[in-house]
């Protein structure tokens, strides 16, 4: 008899025992499983899109994809989920489940890649020797092996694809640290289950299940704080507010053209007035998030969409999209009335080229910016963000999407989609 074990989520909606027979290798264990179980198949097929990997694990080591061919051994081979975190340590034991599925119903025996990819040692030249049953199914299937790790711990928007004879180089695809601050407990910075005596964790986290040994902090679960300040006993703000508190993607914003957590931006002192008469240098758009716009609308999933702007494949590469801050940018630590603190607004903006045929996005950023800004007009800001686009034939329509992700600052306040165009963030204004 030979026994397999299912850890956590498997284990509740599938059995934690699992007993077997003449079973020649733990890919053989995978097989059955699926078979016996085909939700749990379509589970494995799906998981890396919600972050989740696996990890196999038999005598107390844990198994790599080709391992999985070996013989079965005599311990129980053990099945635990793995919740992928932002990266920083070793993941070459983390599998993907579609792999999984790969290695247990389309790849033979001899080997997962067969001799001719151990050669090759990893490479892509070594990946298209694969000694695989040849399917469409089973290249798909050892595709997805190569290359899902690294995209389920570090996964990245796509931009779109027309043909490597209709893009050279590539657009700006940045995605920025979400905003610092001591009020939520996940303010989107990068964060680890286990990398020291400490660990910084939020509301909703997952609580890990332990197997084997680990060098493990704690989970702050709750924490009462008091400050104490004779100068100031009411503590209206936590810092002085001011135009020096505003941030891109954790970074101080001057008027000199510099990058942000790798997009490029600066302050302007001057906004627009108008369209470009043949809409080929900028768009005026003033789109207001925010009130007066009966429903509050600064709030998770409202977008918009711009008009079109004329793309011009000469030296005009560089896209420039301006916002402005109006009404203050802050929040309560509770509810109106309370301390001042930070607010922050998290939005992705999104360029599309416009022609016949689909509409490929080009260019991507998910920006996050953050300040305490009091609701005053000196406080009021204007700025912009310089993207990179591809050159591309057959285009001649530039669209921008933008759309609000994430948000915490008072009512009142607005985030303005100003501008977009060419050159805007040129000059010293």
């Amino acid at each position: 008899m030979q026994l397999v074990m299912l850890a956590g989520e498997l284990g509740e909606k599938y059995g934690k025992h699992h007993e077997y027979y003449n079973l020649q290798t733990p890919a053989d264990a995978i097989k059955l499983l699926c078979i016996n179980h085909p939700a749990l198949k379509q589970e494995l097929m799906q998981a890396h899109h919600n972050g989740v990997g696996y990890k196999v694990i038999q005598g107390g080591a844990a198994m790599g994809y080709d391992e999985l061919q070996l013989p079965f051994g005599s311990k129980p081979l053990l099945v635990v989920p793995v919740i992928s975190g932002a990266g920083g340590g070793s993941t070459t034991q983390i599998l993907v489940g579609v792999g999984l599925v790969a290695a247990s119903f389309l790849i033979p025996g001899a080997g997962l890649f067969g001799t001719s990819f151990l050669a090759g040692a990893g490479t892509l030249a070594g990946a298209t020797a694969l000694s695989i049953a040849g399917t469409a199914a089973g290249a798909l299937g050892v595709g997805l092996i190569l290359s899902g790790t690294a995209d389920l711990i570090s996964p990245q928007p796509q931009l779109g694809n027309l043909g490597a004879n209709r893009i050279r180089g590539e657009g700006t695809n940045v995605r920025g640290p979400g905003p610092d601050g001591v009020t939520r407990g996940a303010m989107g910075q990068a964060n680890y289950a286990f990398t020291g005596p400490a660990n910084t964790v939020g509301t909703g986290a997952t609580v890990p299940v332990i197997y084997g040994r680990v060098i493990a902090g704690s989970h702050l679960l709750a924490a009462n704080l008091e400050v104490s300040d004779d100068s100031d006993p009411l503590k209206i703000t936590t810092q002085a507010p001011g135009l020096n508190t505003f941030r891109i993607n954790g970074e101080q914003v001057s008027q000199k053209l510099e990058s942000h957590g790798g997009l490029k931006g600066r302050r302007k002192s001057k906004g627009f007035n108008s369209t470009d008469p043949n809409k080929t240098k900028r768009i005026l758009v003033n789109k207001q998030f925010g009130p007066p716009n009966g429903d509050r609308d600064l709030e998770v999933g409202k977008k918009f969409r711009s008009d079109e702007l004329k793309h011009r494949n000469d030296p005009r590469k560089k896209l420039d999209i301006l916002f402005k801050i109006n009404n203050g940018l802050f929040d309560y630590v509770a509810g109106e009335g309370s301390t001042i603190i930070d607010g922050f607004i998290r939005y992705r903006i999104t360029v599309e080229l416009e022609g016949t045929g689909s509409n490929p996005k080009v260019a991507s950023a998910d920006v996050t910016v953050q300040g305490l800004l009091l609701q005053s007009k000196k406080h009021n800001i204007l700025y912009g963000h310089r993207l990179e686009m591809p050159k591309v034939t057959g285009r001649d329509e530039v669209r921008v999407t933008v759309e609000i992700v994430d948000v915490a600052v008072h009512d009142d306040a607005r985030l303005i989609f100003h501008a977009y165009g060419y050159g805007l963030l040129d000059g010293n204004d």
